[in-house]
């Protein structure tokens, strides 16, 4: 059983990043209006190579990171790790941080000031959900459930940013369990899919191709391919289906063309060592 759980929660981690890479190369583009994504490719957007994360994957990394080296959570200091990232590119696939968002970029300058809650009930875009994994399973080894809320009100501190993150929980937690989630997307059919950044119509496109799917990278292919926010679409959907399907249903190819792939390895069999 506990191998089968780390199976999933390293499904849950491995997804995040798999969809952050495949999703970037297409990202702001309007539905059909790119080329069809199939494996990693160059993204001409922030010119980086094949298999180089944007922000979803660094900020998740900065979350694990953080409870790795302190062995226990600390609020704080993950928030002073979103700054190193934000100043120098800590954990980032490039020597700097890019693919900043708005929402994301103001609260780290609050955040410079001490501020640990920030953004308002407008402040709702899919820039807390995108790194949501690693808090899942800190707020789970801590028994305490206002951690996957503080640490995505460090940059989105709005209630219908919450309503997601608790949808996210509740999806993953199904899925670490076996179970397909109960949770079902707002869209009927491809052409409603709203593929725009806010956080819960990316939540709701990524249980469309999870209900779409029956395995890892079909699903992943269909939420990808949505365009717009593609790579958060992606990041989102790999989180929910890898804790279904499991790391060992993530395509290796797409394992191995990442940046780092081994190293990034070690680091999440460590962070789930500490967490499981």
């Amino acid at each position: 059983m506990q191998e089968d759980l780390k199976n999933r929660a390293k499904g849950a981690l491995w997804g995040l990043v798999i969809g952050d890479c495949l999703g970037s190369p297409i990202q702001f583009s309007e539905k059909d209006n790119h080329p069809f994504i199939t494996e990693m490719v160059p993204c001409e957007i922030f010119r980086t190579p094949a298999g180089y994360w944007t922000d979803d994957a660094s900020m998740a990394f900065c979350i694990i990171e953080s409870y790795i080296r302190l062995k226990k959570y600390d609020l704080e200091d993950i928030a002073s790790n979103f700054v190193k990232w934000y100043n120098s590119g800590f954990m980032s696939s490039m020597p700097y941080a890019f693919d900043v968002g708005g929402a994301t970029d103001y609260a780290i300058q609050c955040i410079e000031r001490k501020s640990m809650k920030n953004g308002n009930e407008q402040t709702q875009g899919n820039g807390s959900i995108m790194r949501f994994a690693p808090s899942y399973f800190i707020s789970n080894k801590e028994k305490e459930k206002n951690i996957i809320f503080d640490i995505s009100d460090l940059t989105h501190n709005s209630s219908v940013v919450r309503n997601v993150v608790l949808k996210l929980s509740d999806t993953i937690s199904e899925h670490l369990q076996g179970v397909r989630t109960s949770n079902k997307s707002r869209y009927s059919n491809r052409e409603e899919v709203d593929n725009s950044g806010w956080a819960v119509s990316t939540m709701e496109a990524a249980l469309w191709a999870f209900e779409n799917s029956f395995d890892f990278e079909s699903g992943m292919i269909k939420a990808v391919n949505l365009g717009g926010d593609s790579d958060t679409i992606g990041a989102v959907f790999g989180q929910i289906a890898g804790a279904y399907y499991g790391f060992s249903n993530i395509p290796e190819r797409w394992v191995s063309s990442v940046k780092n792939y081994k190293k990034i390895d070690i680091f999440f069999d460590n962070f789930l060592e500490s967490v499981l």
